[in-house]
């Protein structure tokens, strides 16, 4: 059935096309934000005033941080792979809700909260951030707690969208623990990722009706 389905869709033009493209975007997308993580590093922010914070315990959770983000990304890959959709939708979700939160990062400029511990992720340090420095100012909105949010919103199976659920809760109270992040950009994280998932819903049936007024007024060109 995996192969069947595979098959399937890559005998669709677009899905192979889509499929090419985005990860080449993403390598094309991580070479420019090494160098603008370095811009935001460098330049001076507002330090907010959370209170909510000081209700979170202090504690390093980079490792199990990283367990679960990554464990979280395999399992929902394993219990998917005969859906290719799904394998796409986790891509384009992926690199969609990494340019936004760069174009937020970009637009909104913070220093991280006071008691920060810094996040290591050996991982994201090797790709996506500057090598010779921890990013502590890469705030609104949290990646990692956007990133455990788009399992959720993708997965198939009731049981999964209970565990992934569960997940985002942990990442979020761990995420805080640590002072990687403001609470506002926990609740940005799942504000713009909800709202990136579900957009083409609801623009794809305004952009089918404009679509087809174009079809219908180039009939009646024809024929007149």
């Amino acid at each position: 059935m995996l192969v069947k389905e595979w098959t399937i869709h890559l005998s669709n033009k677009a899905f192979r096309r889509t499929l090419l493209i985005v990860p080449g975007l993403f390598i094309a997308y991580s070479s420019v934000t090494q160098q603008l993580s370095n811009y935001v590093e460098a330049r001076k922010g507002i330090r907010l005033n959370d209170v909510l914070l000081t209700a979170f315990p202090s504690y390093d959770f980079s490792l199990p941080i990283f367990v679960l983000l990554y464990s979280s990304l395999v399992l929902l890959i394993l219990t998917h792979l005969h859906k290719p959709k799904v394998i796409m939708k986790l891509i384009q979700m992926h690199f969609l809700v990494a340019v936004v939160r760069q174009i937020c990062i970009l637009l909104v400029a913070l220093e991280p909260p006071a008691g920060i511990i810094v996040l290591r992720d050996v991982f994201l340090e090797n790709t996506v951030y500057p090598h010779n420095t921890p990013l502590t100012k890469d705030l609104f909105f949290s990646g990692h707690v956007a990133s455990i949010w788009i399992y959720f919103l993708c997965a198939q199976h009731r049981y999964l969208k209970f565990t992934f659920f569960v997940a985002t809760l942990g990442m979020a109270f761990m995420i805080l623990s640590m002072r990687v992040h403001y609470t506002y950009d926990v609740l940005g994280a799942f504000f713009f990722t909800t709202l990136i998932y579900f957009s083409p819903t609801r623009v794809r049936p305004y952009f089918n009706k404009v679509k087809a007024q174009l079809v219908f007024s180039k009939i009646k060109l024809r024929e007149n």
